[in-house]
């Protein structure tokens, strides 16, 4: 049996800053964080904060736009296309508290 670095060091990373949530009625571990987002519309800058999600694949290998995840009591759906990292172990997808 082969032991694959990246995906122990994926599991390392999540158990030690992950956030326990729940995805269709499963605990998974999540790392959330709340990067400040400027778009531009005409002339004038529009600043959101954004909620970002990094979701181990083998944790929600069919999460799609719409899905909830719920975490601290609060509901969140998954607002952009999850996109899958190099090795196929992490999904990064942007968040919207419903």
């Amino acid at each position: 049996m082969t032991v694959n670095p990246m995906k122990t060091a994926t599991d390392s990373l999540f158990n030690r800053l992950g956030r326990t949530a729940t995805y269709k009625n499963s605990s998974v571990r999540l790392i959330l964080s709340e990067p400040d987002e400027i778009t531009e519309v005409g002339f004038v800058n529009a600043h959101s904060g954004t909620h970002r999600a990094k979701i181990r694949i083998s944790d929600a290998p069919d999460l799609k736009v719409g899905d909830k995840i719920g975490m601290d009591g609060k509901i969140y759906a998954v607002r952009s296309e999850p996109v899958k990292d190099i090795h196929n172990l992490i999904w990064s997808c942007d968040l919207v508290c419903v």
